[in-house]
């Protein structure tokens, strides 16, 4: 019902409730979607006509045993009181109005458990009767009962008549005081909307009945599906009234189906039906028999199953003369049957073959080398090979000395026998000493004896076998030898190691003097830097005043002797400074001076001091840089050197073609790679070209000079640098060498100061 149409209703309603405008409230509440509703809406109709702000409405719950607060107005979620009230309790004021059907009205003088309320009225409204309803309370059980604080309005009562039919249904608590006049006219129209608000909530419980009755059928119908085993249920007549899914897929067909799947549906159907009637008949030949052959419609394979039946009566859900039978699928259970009779026969084969394997297994033990021994549980020997027997068997014509021995070998195996058979161990092993009765030689054994269980796992007997330890006994003896030897060796060998090491304390000591004495070599190479360099230097400029014509004219067999003499001077300069270069790094006198440079710098004038060497050879030299300005934080001069001794090589061994330089960069490292087609190198002489004085060609009559220190040094610039350079080469078609420098550099903690005369100028290097 809408906001509106309520509206216009309160409005129509007079304080009285009579005539028309009682039909008006009762056509509202008839027209209600649902009782809750339709509850509210006369709670609040009646909150209006009496001037209450809060009103409840208490009625009886399903079982009929307690009053609960079903509807409310003026309340919100927080404030609503919970109330359950029960039927036997005559004692409150609200149970007592709505078994009475008499109005109760309080004064609030006496508080009521669970009621906010101060003076409020309970207007009682019926129901229609039904089973199981409580009674309606008598003039005399109603005079027996004493309310504190309230009073029951009997003179604003109905008549009693009209109570007929009738059973209780609740009240209407209106927080207010109300008058005679009006609460009759209340309790009349609360009287006659009592039994339709009564339809409204059975109307209800039915629909959600009825909701609860479909899920239950949707659930068992999915549970009947859902079973492996087909299910049918047949009324009296023999007909299928319901089947599940796998019974449908049995004995029904569609209109899809193939026409062999229609006929093995129709005779799963013909077999099923004269099942259930040789069951129905009781015939003697088909009594107890519950297996029946079906054919499988998709694959036309035989199905045999177990048919269990049950008959149906009406409080199982069904009619007189229904049964549920349900197949149970046993096709894999008879598999398993018919597999489980061909084990058996298996098995008794497996007898046949252990009884053979076992007379076998005797003559095998009969043949046996090693005495063999079978004790009881009280260590009595019971059964023993030839073996055994000559070692634990004696008769009495034998002579007393072999007796003895037989009865002292007996003595030490029961002993430990006894000993075996307490001990919760089911193996042991363990080593004794016999005498063999007829030489009366000492016979070392090793006893190997095991339990045998029965299935309550207490032993039955013990089976000992016996080996010869006769060579394991002479190899300890030559061990016991070997080791006294070894022993005899070992002292030998803690004299030599003596005489070693002290030996290699000699060669130690040696070390450390050749050691400091390079130390020393280096340093006085790396100190004589200035001495040794002046006096070339000196005699490269005299050469050089002296072919300006400083000194006077010369003549051209003067000038050719003054430019051999130049050359050579400065060919033994270049020497010197590879010489002095290693010695100074290896001295640690080789600093690192750390700057940011600029990458195109650098190719720029590495490019501008190789270029007259490539141009006098009429080699090409193409340079590739990344584009954009790159900086480097590192040291400028060695830097330039590394990528000269690289050039001036490529250059030095380059005979045609040209050299190319390539630069890449990644987030931390710079890359230069220079190839040439020049004579290349050898795979296996690709290592040693980095070692100190170390040549390709180090024949008297090789093509190129130098003292093969270039590499080497460059390495080790590099690796200063914390880079690190390596070569590829095919030999006849030219080298490429790879130098890998950090964008950063890093000055190691250990660099010396700086010197003047210890920065060199660029020079060549030689592989």
């Amino acid at each position: 019902m809408s906001d509106s149409k309520r509206e216009n209703a309160a409005v129509a309603i007079s304080p009285q409730l009579s005539g028309e405008r009682l039909a008006e409230l009762l056509s509202a509440i008839s027209e209600a979607p649902d009782f809750q509703a339709a509850a509210t809406f006369m709670l609040a109709q009646f909150a209006d006509i009496v001037g209450a702000r809060r009103a409840l409405a208490v009625t009886l719950d399903s079982p009929p045993q307690r009053f609960v607060n079903t509807a409310s107005i003026g309340f919100d979620a927080e404030t609503l009181p919970a109330i359950s009230l029960s039927t036997d309790d005559l004692s409150n004021p609200l149970t007592l109005s709505a078994l009475s059907l008499q109005a109760v009205s309080c004064d609030g003088a006496v508080p009521m458990p669970g009621l906010p309320f101060g003076e409020w009225t309970a207007v009682p409204f019926p129901q229609p009767q039904f089973r199981g309803a409580p009674p309606i309370l008598s003039e005399t059980e109603l005079d027996l009962v004493q309310l504190d604080g309230c009073q029951v309005r009997r003179r604003a009562g109905i008549d009693r008549r009209r109570k007929l039919g009738h059973a209780p249904g609740g009240v209407l608590l209106l927080e207010a005081s109300v008058d005679d006049e009006t609460l009759s006219a209340l309790i009349n129209a609360a009287s006659l909307a009592g039994p339709v608000l009564a339809r409204m909530a059975a109307v209800e419980e039915f629909r959600l009945s009825t909701g609860r009755l479909d899920q239950q059928r949707e659930m068992l119908t999915t549970i009947m599906n859902s079973l492996p085993d087909p299910i049918v249920i047949i009324n009296a007549e023999r007909d299928m009234i319901a089947q599940n899914q796998r019974a449908e897929h049995l004995l029904s067909t569609t209109d899809k189906d193939s026409e062999g799947r229609r006929r093995a549906v129709e005779i799963n159907n013909l077999l099923f039906t004269s099942h259930l009637s040789k069951a129905a008949m009781g015939a003697r030949e088909t009594a107890g028999s519950r297996e029946l052959n079906l054919v499988d419609p998709d694959e036309g394979t035989d199905l045999l199953f177990e048919v269990l039946t049950h008959a149906l009566g009406p409080g199982d859900g069904g009619h007189i003369g229904s049964t549920v039978s349900v197949l149970r699928d046993v096709t894999d259970l008879r598999r398993a049957a018919n597999e489980l009779e061909r084990q058996v026969q298996r098995v008794r084969l497996a007898e046949i073959d252990a009884k053979r394997e076992r007379d076998r297994l005797n003559l095998i033990l009969e043949n046996v080398a090693d005495p063999i021994l079978v004790t009881d549980d009280r260590s009595n020997i019971i059964l023993m090979n030839k073996e055994a027997e000559q070692l634990f068997e004696a008769d009495d014509s034998e002579s007393w000395e072999r007796a003895a021995m037989v009865q002292a070998n007996d003595t030490k195996f029961t002993t430990f026998i006894s000993d075996f058979t307490i001990s919760p161990s089911v193996a042991r092993r363990e080593q004794m000493r016999l005498q063999i009765p007829d030489t009366g030689v000492e016979l070392p054994v090793e006893v190997v004896s095991g339990k045998i269980l029965n299935r309550r796992g207490e032993p039955l007997a013990i089976v000992s076998v016996l080996h010869d330890l006769t060579e394991q006994a002479e190899n300890e003896r030559l061990y016991e030898e070997l080791k006294t030897f070894s022993s005899q060796l070992e002292e030998r060998i803690q004299a030599a190691t003596a005489d070693l090491a002290e030996q290699n304390t000699r060669l130690q000591w040696q070390s450390r003097e050749l050691e400091k004495a390079n130390r020393l070599k280096s340093e006085f190479l790396a100190s004589m830097s200035h001495e040794l360099r002046t006096p070339i230097n000196a005699l490269i400029g005299y050469a050089s005043l002296m072919l300006d014509r400083i000194y006077g004219d010369l003549t051209p067999r003067q000038e050719e002797g003054l430019n051999r003499i130049q050359g050579a001077a400065q060919h033994l300069l270049a020497l010197i400074n590879d010489i002095l270069d290693l010695a100074k790094i290896e001295a640690g006198r080789m600093p690192l001076h750390l700057d940011d440079v600029t990458l195109r710098d650098i190719m720029t004038e590495i490019s501008q001091q190789i270029e007259p060497m490539v141009k006098k050879k009429q080699l090409t030299l193409s340079v590739d840089l990344p584009a954009g300005e790159i900086k480097l934080h590192t040291d400028r001069t060695k830097v330039k050197q590394i990528l000269l001794n690289l050039l001036s090589n490529a250059v030095k061994f380059t005979h045609h073609g040209g050299i190319w330089v390539t630069v890449s960069r990644d987030e931390e490292d710079l890359r230069f790679d220079v190839r040439d087609t020049g004579i290349g190198i050898r795979e296996g002489d690709l290592e040693s070209i980095w070692e100190d004085f170390r040549q390709v060609d180090q024949s008297r009559t090789r093509e190129f000079g130098g003292t093969g220190l270039g590499l080497s040094i460059t390495r080790k610039l590099v690796d200063a640098l914390g880079g690190h350079v390596f070569a590829e080469s095919v030999y006849g078609k030219g080298s490429t060498f790879t130098v890998v420098l950090p964008m950063r550099s890093v000055a190691r903690a250990d660099d010396p100061p700086r010197m003047v005369d210890e920065v060199p100028p660029p020079r060549r290097a030689e592989r």
